[in-house]
């Protein structure tokens, strides 16, 4: 049989098994939130940084305030406003088991918009997360209910537009619900990477991972110099490889990952649905630390021990590839779409068997199992890693480096950037010297190259302070004394109304923490996007002919700064 022959029973394959899929959800009942053809900039199980994409990005041409429809008939039974994340999000459920999330919206519209305002003066808060009961605020199919926008963790005028199974509240790929787009273009593969699964195996006499870069158009893919690679020993694969649609340049997730051995289909996963509590193992189906180094993602075969994904369709030897023999080895990889595009790389494998005098076994000191509660303990620092803290097994490092110039404290090394964590760690520093007056104005700061990131969750006991972080990477503790900073950027005119006062608002060191503002004595919604250091103060209620604003702006250790305006 022909290679053409062969990928065209793959593609029938997949079109059926794709055809299955989309008949377990219903079809033509959700419309797009957006009016006419729909671009996507983000697809459904893309890998991003610590998560899996829940849901599909659709591009609003690059601006905001496009009109955002209900996708089918319903109730909306949940707002949330935050700066962070889904940003402005509404939620609306529906009577035939599925909830629709709507993200990064600029305002909402309606009764929806009216309520929303009075629960925030209510609680005197902008940042709100609402649950409504059944039937409280009912939509239908193609209502108007919000704008399009770009709030939250967005980075770019979109809609973030999900479906969920309202039961589990997983959320499942849109596309499988018949929402139409353009996409006649295979995925790309843009290299694969191979792993040494033992201490003797070797990747063409190389004891680390070795990556290969590829060449091929369109459907058909092989390795760039060589078509064989020589492996001895057990071994496992990562591949990096993204989807395109047309008419858009961005790179964005595939939907399925096959690799066959010898014509065997040996591991398969595919991006049909998702769970919220298991995204964050996003970083152990990567290479994280590849991922860290190159900014490449491999998704891998290997299975680690803190593995419970739920994408997994066919797992074989936990990912891990054992040829007991010295032959060829056909491999291959299948990548498709939502849509059925695909993509074929094929290579030889010549398997050795390695040489046993090769084998050096040695005892690690700080061998951590992932599957259990671990400690590291020295006269310094005392560290505690609770049970699945870790995806495999891991040989912890600590040290302590030359003082940060602007530290209080010396720099701890708590293990390697390149390793991943899936919990919180609790880590007390001991024997700590601060001056009293600055205590309550100390923070922990992760130092990257020449910035400090603030971590923000510690808390003094005499003379030890405790923080938790779920990243390695180097600590030390520093003192923020000074206030953050508030500037009007609107200019005022003398007897002219603005529609709004627009602020840039900063805080050096540990971050802000909270805001509000009052005008004539009264309480009123400051909006804040931190990614662009604004607070916005709509100017959407009566004025009088003098006002006088008060906003006030706290960051994480308390320094507070208050600014008096008259307009």
């Amino acid at each position: 049989m022909n290679s053409r022959s062969i990928l065209s029973i793959f593609l029938l394959f997949f079109i059926i098994t794709i055809n299955q899929a989309q008949s377990n959800y219903p079809q033509e009942y959700f419309r797009p939130p957006i009016d006419g053809r729909v671009y996507l900039s983000g697809t459904f199980g893309e890998l991003r940084s610590n998560h899996f994409h829940a849901g599909i990005d659709i591009k609003t041409g690059g601006v905001e305030g496009k009109n955002v429809y209900a996708s089918a008939d319903g109730w909306v039974s949940r707002i949330k406003i935050s700066p962070w994340g889904y940003g402005n999000a509404l939620y609306i459920e529906h009577p035939n088991g599925y909830t629709t999330v709507y993200g990064h919206l600029k305002e909402l519209k309606g009764e929806i918009a009216k309520y929303l305002k009075e629960q925030q003066y209510q609680k005197q808060k902008f940042a709100v997360d609402l649950y409504l009961k059944k039937g409280q605020f009912k939509v239908n199919k193609s209502d108007i209910i919000a704008l399009s926008g770009n709030t939250g963790g967005s980075g770019g005028p979109h809609v973030h537009f999900e479906i969920r199974e309202t039961a589990t509240q997983e959320p499942i790929n849109p596309l499988l619900f018949g929402i139409k787009v353009k996409d006649l273009i295979t995925p790309l593969i843009r290299s694969i990477r191979i792993y040494p699964a033992q201490n003797n195996s070797k990747i063409e006499q190389k004891t680390k991972a070795v990556s290969y870069s590829l060449k091929g158009w369109g459907k058909n893919y092989t390795l760039k110099t060589r078509d064989t690679i020589q492996i001895e020993g057990d071994f496992y694969l990562g591949i990096n490889t993204v989807d395109k649609q047309n008419d858009s340049h961005n790179s964005n997730g595939v939907y399925q990952i096959e690799l066959w051995i010898d014509s065997n289909l040996f591991y398969k996963h595919n991006v049909e649905r998702l769970n919220f509590s298991t995204n964050r193992y996003i970083n152990t189906l990567i290479d994280y630390a590849a991922y860290k180094k190159l900014k490449s993602r491999y998704q891998r075969t290997y299975i680690s021990p803190n593995n419970p994904l739920v994408i997994y369709q066919e797992i074989n030897n936990k990912g891990i590839i054992s040829f007991k023999d010295e032959k060829y080895h056909k491999i291959q990889y299948v990548v498709k779409d939502v849509k059925g595009n695909t993509s074929i790389l094929n290579f030889i494998v010549l398997s050795a068997i390695p040489d046993s005098k090769d084998y050096q076994s040695k005892l690690e000191n700080n061998l951590f199992d992932p599957l259990v509660q671990n400690s590291f303990n020295n006269e310094s620092i005392n560290i505690t890693f609770p049970k699945k803290a870790l995806y495999d097994t891991l040989t912890f490092t600590f040290s302590i480096k030359e003082k940060h110039p602007d530290a209080l404290s010396s720099t701890y090394s708590i293990g390697t950037e390149e390793t991943a964590l899936q919990k919180n760690l609790s880590i007390e520093l001991k024997n700590i010297s601060a001056p009293t007056h600055l205590k309550d104005k100390i923070y922990v700061g992760k130092i990257d190259e020449d910035n400090i990131n603030a971590n923000n969750s510690g808390k003094w006991n005499s003379n030890s302070f405790s923080f938790k972080t779920r990243n390695f990477g180097d600590y030390a503790l520093f003192a923020d004394t000074i206030k953050p900073n508030i500037k009007l950027k609107t200019k005022l005119t003398p007897n002219k109304k603005p529609q709004s006062l627009d602020f840039i608002v900063k805080d050096k060191e540990s971050g802000i923490n909270n805001y509000d503002a009052w005008v004539n004595g009264k309480w009123v919604i400051l909006q804040y996007d931190p990614k662009s250091f604004r607070m916005i103060l709509p100017l959407n209620f009566k004025l009088q002919n003098e006002n006088n604003l008060k906003i006030t702006v706290t960051d994480n250790v308390g320094n507070r700064k208050t600014k008096n305006i008259t307009f």
